[in-house]
């Protein structure tokens, strides 16, 4: 392209980020959602450890965002980074293309800059990589750090200097700061940067040293968590400072290996899909790696090894939400969709229809995407919590709809400080008690006799020195801890939520359990409890009624509908005059799960009185 031609194309790059901005602006959660989101949240606004890997880049980054002076809250000022992040991906993949088509000089200027833009928009309108920038997560960062990635790769590829071949190294170390599943770039990467190197294959290994150098030294990011964690921040999640070896079990993410290649390949090849014609037009895809094939053999074989390492490493990864990690393959497959699309641009059918691809995406993935109206996690939580007592003990393992949520309104903006909430599941972890106590003082330490009996017990299990016929011993240490945190504090109501005794037998044995709202009041003889407040329900059956298609949003719409039956139960139990009260409750409890056997039997056994 000529030089002005080229450099009026930043007009181009900035409508496409505008553009992208603002439709997922207009899409994007206006609060806490699901899974991470509200630890992640917690993390960056506090400069915290988060989960493992610990994703020390999206840390920092996200810190740094939350103290620019933006009208908002630390979650709304980093739902508009994600904002951010995906209009960046966007515009990057405009330079991107632009950069591609060039070189590959099929089309005239206005053909070149026509196809970018389409391209980005493709990429922008792509139904997996648009979820990604509408709540808070470190996905959306991933995406950027690929396109940027690729960038180079390419960039390296026409010019051929060693500057830009250095410059792929550091975006590719980039990557791994954020996200391990990175590995999945480093066959195609390789395989693209020995087909793209000279001489002979000894020496094209040679020249890949100091790139190498330079990715594993961005590793040096990840030094971040051990010197953060010695300072004991308020999320310090595995405390990694303690040794080396529980910085590496953290870093390394060796509490998900026992998910990968677990026998869920087939079920998740079938995920990828459902999701690869609403990211990916695929007849173009197809056509541009034919095209690709015939120009270049390294960048179609560099796409192709993306798409094909990335499809065959996570369908080997069981887990339900499994969507993000299959990104790489669909910005390839963006990208081979572009070529595709200037391969056929001298069609004229063919171009007509390219140019309305990206209105059809918006029109397709608008409603699957839209999470404008989704307040649902923080209604949530406050039906668990609004009801109880002060200084309540909580025992869960809601991490998704509740935990997650519940640190980051406690932690970050001071909701409800009195209540103690103990995530089950974490207890089986060693670095979960000190938090605790960091957080909760005495309500923990009272508990020191069952918790030094736990610890070295939960230190071998942890390292995986454990025999299995010691299992036993630790499972009685594990239910006598929390049999702790309730008789220990005697002046402390306690509750659990239900699948805490549903999967704990032993510890459900040992206690009583009565409903009260969202949760069951543990051993009440100790304590005269009032009868649960009735949470305002209209914000809740309001974005229930949005949405109710995706498996997290019909998780808590039952477990919300489960809350109300068990308060309308509770309303009964202390005054068996309040009819109508429990009547509205077990209406709502209907209204948000219409297939909820338990509020139509309470309200067929109301009619009979």
């Amino acid at each position: 392209m000529p030089r002005a031609a080229f450099g009026s194309t930043w007009y181009d790059t900035a409508l496409v980020v505008a553009i992208t901005a603002a439709l997922y602006s207009s899409t994007a959660a206006p609060d806490l959602y699901y899974t991470d989101c509200g630890e992640l949240a917690g993390v960056a606004a506090t400069l915290g450890v988060a989960h493992p890997t610990g994703y020390p880049l999206f840390t920092l980054i996200g810190h740094g965002w939350v103290q620019l002076p933006l009208p908002c809250s630390p979650i709304g000022k980093l739902g508009a980074l994600m904002v951010v992040l995906g209009a960046a991906a966007a515009g990057l993949m405009h330079r991107l293309m632009l950069r591609l088509l060039g070189e590959l000089r099929w089309l005239d200027a206005r053909g070149i800059r026509s196809v970018a833009l389409l391209t980005a928009l493709l990429l922008g309108t792509a139904r997996t990589l648009w979820t990604q920038s509408l709540s808070v997560e470190v996905h959306a960062l991933q995406v950027v750090l690929i396109v940027h990635l690729l960038y180079w790769l390419i960039r390296w590829e026409q010019t051929r200097l060693r500057s830009d071949q250095l410059w792929a190294a550091f975006a590719l170390g980039l990557c791994f700061t954020n996200h391990l599943s990175s590995i999945v770039l480093l066959p195609g990467t390789l395989l693209f940067a020995l087909m793209v190197g000279s001489g002979r294959s000894s020496e094209r290994f040679r020249q890949l040293l100091l790139p190498a150098g330079i990715t594993l030294t961005c590793a040096l990011a990840y030094a971040y968590l051990p010197l953060r964690s010695a300072s004991e921040p308020i999320f310090n999640w595995g405390e990694v400072h303690r040794s080396l070896s529980k910085f590496l079990y953290h870093v390394l993410g060796k509490q998900y290996s026992i998910w990968m290649f677990s026998g869920s390949a087939r079920q998740q090849l079938g995920v990828f899909g459902s999701l690869l014609l609403p990211n990916v037009a695929v007849p173009f895809a197809l056509v541009g790696i034919w095209a690709l094939w015939k120009h270049s053999r390294a960048l179609a074989w560099l796409l192709l090894s993306l798409a094909g390492v990335c499809v065959g490493y996570v369908i080997n990864y069981s887990i339900p939400d499994i969507e993000p990690y299959f990104a790489t393959a669909f910005i390839a497959g963006a990208i081979a969709a572009g070529i595709g699309i200037a391969a056929l641009w001298r069609f004229r059918l063919m171009r007509y229809l390219a140019l309305v691809l990206p209105i059809v995406y918006t029109l397709w993935n608008w409603r699957a995407v839209d999470l404008r109206h989704h307040w649902l996690v923080r209604e949530y939580v406050r039906l668990v919590v609004e009801p109880l007592p002060r200084g309540s003990i909580v025992l869960s393992q809601q991490w998704d709809y509740f935990c997650s949520a519940f640190w980051y309104m406690q932690q970050v903006e001071g909701y409800r400080p009195d209540v103690v909430l103990i995530e089950k599941e974490l207890l089986r972890r060693t670095w979960y008690l000190h938090q605790l106590a960091r957080w909760y003082g005495e309500p923990i330490t009272r508990c020191s006799t069952e918790i030094a009996a736990y610890m070295p017990l939960l230190e071998e299990f942890e390292s995986g020195e454990m025999p299995k016929e010691r299992y036993s011993i630790i499972q009685r240490a594990f239910v006598a801890l929390l049999r702790g945190f309730i008789e220990r504090n005697p002046d402390r109501a306690a509750f659990a939520t239900p699948e805490v005794l549903e999967t704990e037998p032993d510890f459900a044995a040992t206690v009583t359990a009565r409903p009260y709202g969202a949760t069951l009041a543990l051993n009440t003889e100790r304590h005269d409890l009032p009868p649960p407040l009735v949470y305002d329900a209209r914000r809740l059956l309001e974005s229930s009624s949005r949405y109710h298609s995706e498996r997290l949003d019909r998780g808590l719409a039952a477990l919300a509908s489960q809350a109300y039956v068990r308060t309308g139960d509770a309303l009964l139990a202390a005054d068996s005059t309040a009819v109508e009260q429990a009547r509205a409750c077990y209406y709502v409890a209907l209204q948000l799960d219409q297939k909820s056997g338990a509020a139509l039997e309470r309200l067929s056994q109301l009619g009979r009185r």
